[in-house]
């Protein structure tokens, strides 16, 4: 009696073995699979219409004696169709997939965007299954999962094309969206006001920079955050984003804060990811106006730039200068965007109109061991006067300012004194 009764809950604790039939080979004719939980694998067993086994394989599985199997199948067409295998338990989970080849069960792996192979074990945290774009197509693997981030939930979905040998990340396909809202995968560049564009376009008086505000769009997939940002002399502000469409070339937005409800208008151009134009309208003043990146002007950009300082740096100070005795200075962007000033190959600066004072119109911000800030003055295309400054200590308050006399610097190739 006793050993009657310890069969019959192992029966209980053990459950049904799945099956599964799909043309897996692509011969026309479909093969059967079943599958055997035990602790830490599954056995899969492969056979043909007549009952005839053609191969065996063992999946990963939790190490739990009781694990919950499910098999999928993911058409190819005419090669056949892969085979998926989730087992599972409450703590852990084992997602894999295989390819009839022959007489053998082959995994096939799964690559990431960076081309890692994806763990077949982890948290019981990604959902899986098949999808088709049309009839007849090929099918990609496309698993998600949900998670809390600082704006609500988000949801990250992640397609896998095949690949012969491999399932491949499809970047195209793949995506993340908060609170149903997918996030875009844009620049995150400063955008600004048309006074502020048209002080860079002139060269003159670049400290109007710091009274005009400023828009930046954060897209943060991995955060989870889709927002507007806004900056200026009457503080910050961040508008979370609550719709995004779409429409004849036409981006919008829908964004809220408290009452207020934001319509943002956004025209792209040839920087990819870049907007060259943006319409803000219902936040009232001063945020509601048409921003644009460093580098447009009224819409058009010949060259837009992530920063105001970008620009500044590659058209305005880049190359060799020279000073009153003929001492020669070269000055380049250094790294990627947003760059810094590498001035010789030991000094690195940082760029920072906030801390300018007039007639400054910027402030070269010493790297570690990079020497002493210097204000820089633009004087048209190819003059430029450098003052020595003097800048509070780190963790110290207060402005910077002049600490020296200026020196008139001439781009190499310019003519007499001429601005």
């Amino acid at each position: 009696m006793l050993a009657g009764l310890l069969l019959l809950l192992r029966l209980a604790a053990d459950p049904i073995a799945p099956t599964l039939t799909a043309d897996l080979d692509g011969d026309g004719h479909e093969e059967s699979v079943t599958a055997a939980a035990r602790r830490g694998a599954v056995k899969l067993e492969v056979r043909d219409a007549k009952g005839r086994k053609l191969a065996e394989a063992s999946a990963p599985a939790p190490n739990a004696d009781v694990v919950q199997v499910e098999l999928s199948a993911g058409p190819l067409g005419s090669p056949g169709a892969l085979l998926g295998v989730d087992a599972s338990t409450d703590a852990a989970a084992c997602f894999t997939v295989w390819r009839l080849r022959g007489d053998a069960l082959a995994p096939v792996p799964l690559h990431d965007a960076a081309g890692t192979v994806v763990p077949d074990c982890g948290p019981p945290t990604w959902t899986y299954r098949w999808e088709t774009d049309a009839a007849g197509r090929p099918a990609a693997l496309v698993r998600e999962r949900t998670e809390k981030s600082v704006q609500g939930t988000l949801r990250i979905r992640e397609v896998f094309a095949f690949a012969g040998f491999s399932l491949e990340a499809d970047a195209k396909r793949s995506g993340r969206d908060i609170n149903g809202v997918p996030i875009p995968a844009w620049s995150g560049a400063v955008l600004y006001g048309p006074a502020a564009l048209e002080a860079l376009f002139a060269r003159f008086d670049l400290a109007r920079l710091r009274s005009e505000p400023t828009l930046t769009i954060v897209t943060d997939r991995e955060r989870g955050v889709f927002q507007l940002e806004f900056s200026g002399p009457e503080g910050t502000l961040s508008v979370p984003v609550e719709s995004y469409a779409v429409h004849a070339g036409e981006t919008t937005l829908g964004a809220r804060v408290g009452q207020k409800a934001a319509r943002v208008v956004l025209r792209f151009g040839g920087e990819r990811g870049v907007p060259l134009e943006v319409g803000v309208e219902g936040l009232g003043a001063p945020w509601d106006q048409t921003y644009g990146p460093a580098g447009s002007l009224h819409g058009r950009a010949p060259k837009a730039f992530l920063r105001a300082g970008d620009q500044v740096i590659v058209e305005d100070l880049a190359g060799s200068w020279l000073d009153a005795a003929g001492g020669q200075t070269v000055i380049a962007p250094d790294g990627e965007p947003p760059y810094r000033v590498r001035i010789a190959p030991d000094l690195l600066f940082a760029v920072d109109f906030d801390r300018a004072q007039r007639p400054q119109d910027l402030v070269l911000v010493p790297a570690a061991g990079s020497g002493r800030p210097w204000g820089i003055a633009l004087r048209g295309k190819n003059f430029l006067d450098r003052v020595p400054y003097r800048c509070p200590a780190a963790g110290e308050k207060g402005p910077c300012r002049p600490d020296g006399a200026p020196e008139r610097l001439r781009r190499l190739g310019a003519i007499g004194n001429l601005e």
